[in-house]
């Protein structure tokens, strides 16, 4: 021992280095903080720890936490952590606690310890809650540290001073979503990192946030020197309400005193202001996300909530005006996946085109959330082309549990994907991330070899595709057919919105108080016909291409053939891309009118359209071959628009689970 730790005397003296070594620390989590909190007090000498941690490590821990490996994906945080603090220093007593703390075992994990380390999850608040109040009780210090941004916020709760209630004002009352807010706001008061913290990968509701190593870095070592100084006696401790921040990033250390701590006036007004950037409009309305079920282990069978999780997840698909075109049969082992060709027989979905697509979207959700949660799902689609006729069963999921966790990232953004409207900003989306997606259609899947993904981003090649998407719209607009089929499935009344499950919710077009007004107005089609007739109508069309010029750019996905299951891997494909654009912090809007369009007039002729609606095909489909030259003999599955957004307010709605699955 007195050689492993000689480099620190000069710093610390022998009988500081024996204080350490004789101190017990709490540490609450082993992730991103806690591990590397662990890591760095076992090489300052302390020389006793109760850790707790009912977690494992995942890929998705690989940015940030200490412990995540290749050879430690599948294991207990808490296991890989005590051997590798073990294998620095072997004589560091240890008291594990594998099923994380609680009420039922608060006081065994505070025995004997001298200071308690915050390693909690910032969202695991109320369990947090009752650590610091139990340890305050006690007579025990308690030290928090945040990574935010590229910095590090650090407190220090003193037995002799304010609580943690106290300083961030958290009372019974108050909502879940304000506890978050006050204790991140509370943490840092001067903060730093807002200036470059993206606010799109942000989301309280959803209770995530970015996090890096460099951030968890500082908090451990910020944290380790107040150790040292209650433990050595080195210094005036700064308790709360005293606060520290560093960032490296933007050069700045701001340390300072909040009096009254979140009741300080002025951080009562800063607490305002980050209610309405962080929690205004609550939660995306109509989204429901269902709770993860548990993994499944190797061997196992999927139990009923297993399989209803993974149909929940095809539910949240998109489709053609939300009117879920599918069926779901579960059998022992798996999910068939049906189209119901009734759904739909709209002019748009000529030969169930888009409703396929819809299904494959569907299919792909179900795949993803299945391998998430250790079902090790096998896709085929199209099982018996024979039987089409009578079962049109589109793709059945066997499942093959294997206890893995995959497909995280994806999985997490799936239940976020959604169509917005809203206009984007203009920026072109960059070309890695056009490449990215690009080789990821074609490498998904064995069978989505033939599913190419096409982009444009320049702002001149967007506005010619503006002119394109006009024309298109303008038939939508003009015929008396599917005005009324649009209009039958915008749902006017918000009361309506949850009760029929299906349709597009009038706030979902984000046409803004003077557009609904508009779109009520034009609603019957004598209106829209006298609006056309005036010239007023092309407002739609108009408002289509400015969407489009109000983009990073527009993506074209095509197959090479129409039948079934090259549609079905276009569907597959689709839902890809968009979860993936999703997951990068992209809004995205499919502008499907014109390929579809497009792909009647290949499949049928030009005789479902007049001599001048066939007029602006044969322009608007010269503007696209023109843009994307290299689709030339295939088919145009999907046209769409993305960039960055604002976040969407109003979604759609979802059908009961019960009236998806047939009855037995």
């Amino acid at each position: 021992m007195d050689e492993a730790f000689c480099r620190n005397l000069g710093l610390v003296d022998y009988a500081g280095q024996q204080k350490l070594h004789n101190t017990r620390v709490a540490i609450a989590g082993m992730g991103g903080v806690g591990g590397v909190h662990l890591m760095t007090l076992a090489r300052t000498g302390i020389g006793a720890f109760n850790v707790a941690d009912m977690d494992s490590f995942a890929v998705a821990n690989v940015n940030r936490q200490f412990g995540a490996t290749l050879d430690s994906f599948g294991r207990p945080k808490l296991d890989v952590m005590v051997e590798l603090a073990s294998s620095v220093n072997p004589c560091i007593c240890f008291k594990t606690f594998p099923e994380g703390i609680s009420d039922a075992n608060l006081d065994t994990f505070l025995q004997g310890v001298d200071i308690v380390v915050d390693g909690i999850d910032f969202f695991a608040f109320e369990i947090r809650r009752r650590l610091f109040k139990r340890a305050h009780e006690l007579g025990i210090p308690v030290i928090t540290a945040g990574p935010l941004g590229f910095s590090t916020a650090v407190l220090v709760f003193m037995p002799d001073g304010m609580g943690f209630d106290e300083y961030f004002d958290i009372h019974d009352e108050l909502p879940e979503k304000h506890r978050y807010l006050h204790f991140a706001m509370g943490l840092a008061p001067r903060a730093t990192h807002l200036a470059y913290l993206d606010r799109r990968f942000v989301d309280i509701h959803e209770k995530r946030g970015p996090s890096l190593h460099i951030a968890c870095q500082l908090c451990a070592a910020m944290t380790a020197t107040e150790v040292v100084r209650i433990v050595l006696g080195k210094g005036r401790v700064r308790a709360v309400p005293c606060f520290t921040q560093f960032d490296p990033y933007v050069g700045k250390f701001r340390k300072g005193r909040l009096p009254m701590g979140n009741r300080n006036p002025l951080q009562r007004i800063k607490i305002a202001v980050a209610k309405k950037l962080f929690l205004g409009g609550g939660g995306r309305e109509g989204l429901v996300v269902p709770s993860k079920p548990q993994l499944v282990r190797r061997g196992e069978a999927a139990l009923v909530e297993a399989t209803e999780y993974v149909i929940r997840a095809g539910m949240q698909a998109p489709s053609g005006d939300n009117v879920q075109p599918w069926r779901f049969s579960p059998f022992d082992g798996g999910v068939d996946v049906i189209l119901r060709s009734e759904a739909d027989h709209s002019f748009f979905n000529y030969r169930q085109i888009a409703s396929l697509v819809a299904c494959g979207a569907a299919v792909e959700n179900m795949r993803i959330a299945a391998a998430a949660i250790g079902l090790g799902p096998r896709v085929t689609l199209v099982p018996d082309p024979v039987e089409q006729a009578v079962s049109p069963v589109v793709a059945r999921l066997e499942f093959v549990p294997d206890g893995l966790e995959r497909e995280g990232v994806l999985h997490a953004a799936l239940w976020r994907r959604c169509t917005n409207r809203n206009m984007f900003s203009a920026k072109p989306i960059p070309h890695e991330v056009c490449e990215r997606l690009s080789r990821m259609v074609s490498s998904g899947h064995s069978g989505l070899e033939d599913v190419k993904l096409h982009w444009v981003t320049g702002k001149s090649e967007r506005k010619s595709l503006a002119r394109a998407l006009f024309l298109a719209d303008r038939i939508r607009v003009e015929r008396q057919d599917l005005h009324e089929y649009f209009m039958s499935m915008v749902r006017f009344d918000a009361p309506r919105e949850s009760v029929s499950g299906d349709g597009l919710p009038l706030k979902n077009l984000c046409a803004g108080v003077a557009g609904e007004q508009f779109l009520k107005l034009i609603r019957p089609w004598k209106a829209m016909r006298l609006a056309n007739l005036t010239g007023v109508g092309r407002l739609m069309p108009m408002h289509s291409a400015l969407g489009m010029m109000r983009s990073g750019g527009a993506g074209l996905l095509t197959v090479g053939k129409a039948d079934m299951q090259s549609v079905l891997h276009g569907g597959l494909a689709v839902e890809r891309v968009w979860i993936m654009l999703e997951h990068m912090g992209f809004a995205f809007q499919p502008m499907t009118a014109i390929t579809l369009f497009r792909l009647r007039e290949m499949l049928e002729g030009g005789e479902a359209f007049s001599d001048t609606h066939n007029g602006f095909m044969r322009e608007a489909w010269s503007i696209v071959s023109e843009l994307f030259p290299e689709v030339k003999g295939r088919i145009p599955l999907m046209l769409f628009r993305a960039g960055m957004g604002p976040r969407l307010k109003y979604g759609t709605y979802r059908r009961e689970l019960h009236s998806f699955i047939p009855a037995s």
